[in-house]
């Protein structure tokens, strides 16, 4: 028997396909679930006791015509499964057509090993035997008992399923996400008091604890209107759960970022009887998450790109795609000098103010970063050499214009600008070009700040850069 026990073993995964095979092939499924992790533990129930009475005897019993069938195992088995099925309102008949199916799911089992006939019959004969004596067991315990012990056993169930049923009815309602059930035509069966509390909260009026029997339209028209061929696919189609986000903006109400899962619900024919709608508002994550990208690409003093970011654009415009493109390369004049003479807040100013003239002076496709302490560059896709003269002009009347209408924020920067096609070379190359330049102008420039600073210094002392 060794190889038999073997096959029991390890061939829990088949018997428990082949049994939910035979089960909806013949519409058991209609009273029982059809997942099979609730089928597997009745195969391991059962081929427990087949393999305990295996080690213990070798062989099944034979069936004596004074047999007690609840003094062994296999038939203790029997009176247990008896006593379970009768209390949940499984009739006689229902139970031993089933059983006929799970003995047929193990004689399959051995049939398809490729045994000889003989251990082949051996092993059939065994599990004939063992199926007869749970069966038996069965019946002797199913029909022992009176009318007036069944009807009790009945009403003992059904308090225990009332309990149950409050038990998990107490749970749904103190759940904290909100949970909306609908029926198979879209009705709101029911919904649990965060569900109520959420509508309320985003101004759904009308909410009222007799909830159910109105359609999904009409009580949340806002999943409605734009999810509906999204409900309707998820309904005809065999996905079990889908999930969309959806950004609510709702009059009076701030907006919302919410997270809506569907889960269809089966019977246990596997029809679809309805689904659960559960939301989450994720408007706070959502919020930190938008923050946390603002922060990962953006320089947090001017707002402005940062160098990460400036990174990835020189990466795309390497591409090609965007040639002839330019840099610009600028250089704050005079920085140290501000921070030493009036404090690095003086020196924050004139680098916020340098970053609002760079900004004001590009197209609105060009991105400006700040890469450094005191550098900043421009990338400009696309742009002829005219175009990249045009910039640089505006951005150095934009200076002069600023120092003119602004005599307490003196500023000066130098720049230095690269045009070029990526195809001839590299974008790197053309910001080196432009860097370049950029150092080049930069000996004379500082000169010229310094004087400019000094003087402005002399005339309004530490009133620079103030408030």
């Amino acid at each position: 028997m060794k190889e038999l026990i073997e096959l029991i073993k390890t061939g829990s995964e088949f018997l428990t396909k082949r049994v939910v095979e035979y089960a909806k092939l013949h519409n058991y499924t209609k009273y029982t679930a059809t997942l099979e992790e609730n089928w597997q533990a009745s195969i391991d129930g059962l081929s427990k006791t087949l393999l305990d009475a295996l080690e213990e005897h070798g062989a099944i019993p034979e069936l004596n015509v004074d047999e007690d069938y609840s003094n062994d195992k296999i038939g203790y088995f029997g009176v247990k499964e008896a006593q379970l099925h009768r209390s949940r309102g499984v009739t006689l008949t229902m139970f031993l057509g089933l059983m006929k199916y799970y003995r047929q799911s193990y004689l399959d089992l051995i049939w398809e090993a490729s045994l000889d006939r003989e251990t082949e019959y051996k092993y059939a004969i065994f599990i004939c035997k063992f199926f007869d004596r749970v069966e038996i067991a069965f019946c002797t315990e199913w029909t022992g008992y009176t009318r007036e012990v069944l009807i009790k056993e009945l009403q003992d169930a059904n308090r225990v399923m009332t309990n149950e049923k409050n038990k998990y009815l107490t749970i749904f309602e103190s759940i904290p996400t909100p949970v909306i059930i609908l029926d198979s035509d879209s009705i709101i069966d029911n919904m649990n008091k965060a569900a109520m509390d959420f509508l309320k909260e985003i101004g759904q009026t009308g909410i009222s604890v007799n909830r159910k029997n109105e359609s999904l339209t009409e009580l949340i028209p806002w999943i409605s209107d734009e999810s509906r061929a999204f409900v309707k696919a998820f309904i005809e189609g065999g996905d079990m759960e889908a999930t969309i986000e959806k950004d609510l903006e709702l009059p009076g109400i701030e907006p919302r970022h919410l997270v809506v899962r569907f889960q269809r619900m089966l019977d246990y024919s596997d029809k679809f009887k309805g689904m659960v709608i559960i939301f989450t508002d994720f408007t706070d994550r959502k919020q930190i998450e938008n923050r946390l990208r603002f922060i990962s690409y953006h320089d947090e003093l001017t707002g402005l790109y940062n160098r990460a970011y400036f990174q990835e654009e020189m990466s795309r415009l390497d591409s090609g795609r965007y040639d002839p493109a330019a840099i610009i390369v600028c250089d704050v004049d005079g920085l140290k000098m501000v921070n030493d003479t009036l404090g690095h807040q003086a020196g924050d100013r004139l680098i916020v103010i340098t970053a609002a003239i760079l900004m004001q002076s590009v197209r609105e496709n060009d991105v400006v970063a700040r890469v450094g302490g005191d550098e900043f560059a421009i990338a400009l896709p696309s742009v002829s050499t005219d175009g990249l003269e045009g910039i640089c002009e505006r951005i150095t009347t934009a200076v002069a214009k600023h120092n003119q209408e602004n005599p307490l924020r003196p500023i000066s920067f130098s720049l230095g600008a690269a045009w070029g096609n990526t195809l001839n070379g590299s974008i790197d190359e053309i910001y080196r070009n432009a860097d370049n330049e950029m150092y080049r102008n930069k000996e004379a420039a500082r000169g010229e700040y310094k004087l400019l600073f000094d003087s402005r210094y002399a005339e309004y002392g530490d009133k620079l850069f103030g408030q």
